[in-house]
């Protein structure tokens, strides 16, 4: 047995009766859960392909990387990778102890690119486990786009280090086909001075379970986390993040938009940010809005904020769930619009605000359109 599987990090003690949290990489630290538990609650673990018990490996994920110019990538084994990633739960302990190969993504020291670097991960049927490392050096600058495609069920884990002064944009996209399961852990961890901006999108598969988790290595870091997810016909959407500020003078901000449309769609958002008694001069929020678009359909949102230091520059969170405006639709339609096309119109200005916040016009453009296909197939 690896080294890594016998680390167990207790990421704070509970005050009351729950259990604390811990981050381990070993299965056997995390019971097998039953959906009672408060982290697995909202979960259908009966359509995630047992990926919480005992599903084995049935093949290798495939990956496809167009790099930009400088960047490097690879494909080490188990015993060619230094990983230091604790998961946070069963599945993703499970995840780090079957993968067999990881894809290593190296950005060199102070390269700075407005190329983009794209990941597509090909997730065939059947069950299958892998991690992704991205190495930022210091004072590099680069976007990252990792594209999640395919009908299988996986466990996917992703470490995101930016060292010292280096920019990172990290976009996430899980557009997988309509019986596409994942379950996904991401660990971003930030040295001084570095800043790290990621974008989640979920638009496709049965069930998506992603996990962010943000900490810092050094002073003076800031992250950005958001999200957009649009469940339609049925699809469960789950988002856990949390922001451990372990750092002074930090700063972290947490927006996500999800829309839920169809009986049965399921969105889940649960938002955890601690701050503790070393993290003074914190700076942080977090908020999630949800656009229900029918009666049928249901989102779940739960802001979290636990404060250790009463230093602090700004905490706050904040949570609003609401339905398609009426209005909105009516003057549209008051000047010639179909309903249609009034819906897809206001769909699409809810998210906008998040996708306005990257200004490369390949990325935006490939957003809008998966985003714009997602909204066509809710009408099928």
């Amino acid at each position: 047995m690896s080294s890594a599987l016998q680390e167990k990090e207790i990421l704070f003690k509970s005050i009351d009766a729950r259990p604390d949290r811990i981050a381990s990489s070993n299965p056997d630290d995390f019971l097998v859960p039953n959906g009672r538990e408060e982290e697995w609650r909202y979960t259908p673990l009966k359509r995630v392909g047992n990926l919480h018990n005992d599903a084995k490996s049935e093949q290798d994920i495939t990956y496809e990387v167009v790099a930009a110019s400088g960047i490097s990538h690879s494909i080490l084994s188990r015993d060619e990778v230094k990983t230091k990633f604790l998961a946070t739960d069963r599945i993703s302990s499970r995840t780090q102890s079957l993968w067999n190969k990881a894809l290593v993504i190296d950005i060199p020291q102070e390269l700075e690119t407005k190329d983009l670097t794209w990941i597509k991960v090909d997730i065939k049927s059947g069950v299958q486990y892998g991690h992704i490392i991205i190495n930022a050096k210091a004072h590099s600058k680069a976007t990252i786009i990792l594209e999640h495609v395919g009908e299988g069920i996986a466990g996917i884990n992703c470490e995101i280090i930016a060292d010292v002064n280096s920019n990172i944009d990290f976009i996430t996209i899980f557009d997988l086909a309509r019986k596409g399961v994942i379950v996904s852990e991401h660990q971003f961890v930030i040295n001084k001075d570095a800043n790290i901006r990621s974008l989640v999108v979920q638009l496709g598969g049965d069930v998506v379970r992603y996990v962010p988790r943000a900490k810092f290595s050094g002073n003076h870091g800031a992250v950005e986390l958001l999200g957009v997810f649009l469940a339609t016909n049925g699809q469960f959407f789950e988002n856990r993040v949390f922001v451990d500020h372990n750092m002074k003078d930090c700063k972290s901000n947490v927006l996500y938009r999800g829309g839920a449309q169809g009986e049965g769609s399921h969105t889940v958002w649960v938002g955890d940010v601690l701050i503790r008694k070393i993290a003074t001069g914190t700076n942080t929020y977090e908020m999630n809005r949800n656009l229900l678009l029918d009666d049928g359909a249901r989102a779940d949102s739960v802001p979290n904020l636990e404060i250790e230091t009463g230093e602090v520059e700004k905490a706050g969170h904040a949570s609003v769930t609401g339905r398609l405006d009426d209005d909105q639709l009516f003057y549209l339609m008051s000047r010639g619009i179909d309903e249609h096309t009034a819906r897809q119109l206001v769909i699409e200005g809810f998210f906008s605000g998040i996708f306005g916040e990257f200004t490369h016009p390949e990325l935006k453009e490939r957003l809008n359109e998966r985003l714009n296909a997602a909204i066509e197939r809710s009408y099928r």
